[in-house]
């Protein structure tokens, strides 16, 4: 996951900096204390998630970006970390709509606890499906974000993903990297992938059609890489009906 920070005194900027980084292994894409340059950061970096104070330098608070930002083509979820304590600061920041509000001192259990919550809440404010997909540690917009065993949340972009199938009663999402195992049913995931991209192969197997290297129409066999994954009768006929076929 791709972290901006916004940050104006330099203690706590390197708590930041230490707990993304190091407790959490996340990727601090940027870190300034003012305005101008988070605008900035947020064009320029594409980072999946914020973390602002309220009191920085620059033109603008804290909370005049946040409303800008959720404003733009480059929304994305947004956590108040603030020193104060203040109810008219709070209400204020309410009407920037951020995704979760914590207060300083902060530690990596409790930032972590916060970012699931903010991808939570964005998820169910980009009309997702109440959240349930999150709840099966997946969460999809153009890509995903899969909770790994380490308890991050690690981006995958869709494109990139080769095969979902069902391997030993779990679901496994392969990409040319890695493989991610989730438990999320494999309908549900097959639900939120684009159509044209997508195709299922067996009751176990939905792959991604550009990745398709072979097609073995006697043996009902498919093959992406060095891989081989059997074709049901059931769905070889939509596969081929799928394809663009030269004959």
């Amino acid at each position: 996951m791709r972290i901006i920070a916004v940050e104006d005194e330099p203690i706590f900027a390197n708590t930041i900096r230490r707990i993304v980084e190091d407790d959490l292994g996340y990727e601090l894409v940027g870190m300034t204390d003012n305005s101008e340059e988070m605008l900035r950061f947020f064009v320029s970096m594409k980072p999946d998630l914020a973390l602002m104070d309220i009191h920085i330098n620059g033109s603008m608070n804290g909370i005049e970006v946040a409303k800008k930002i959720s404003n733009s083509e480059f929304s994305v979820p947004i956590i108040f970390i603030t020193s104060y304590e203040d109810k008219a600061i709070f209400d204020s920041a309410k009407e920037a709509n951020p995704y979760a509000y914590i207060t300083k001192p902060i530690d990596a259990d409790l930032l972590q606890r916060t970012i699931e919550l903010a991808i939570s809440r964005y998820a169910k404010s980009n009309h997702i499906e109440d959240g349930k997909q999150w709840k099966s540690d997946i969460l999809i917009r153009d890509h995903f974000f899969i909770k790994t065993e380490t308890n991050q949340l690690q981006k995958v972009a869709i494109k990139d993903i080769l095969v979902v199938e069902i391997i030993e009663k779990t679901c496994q999402i392969t990409t040319k990297e890695k493989t991610f195992t989730v438990k999320m049913p494999l309908k549900e995931i097959e639900e939120r992938l684009p159509i044209t991209d997508f195709v299922q192969i067996h009751r176990n197997t939905i792959v991604n059609a550009y990745f398709i290297d072979n097609i073995d129409l006697q043996d009902n066999v498919l093959t992406i890489g060095k891989n081989h994954y059997d074709i049901s009768r059931r769905h070889k006929e939509n596969l081929l009906s799928r394809l663009n076929m030269l004959k």
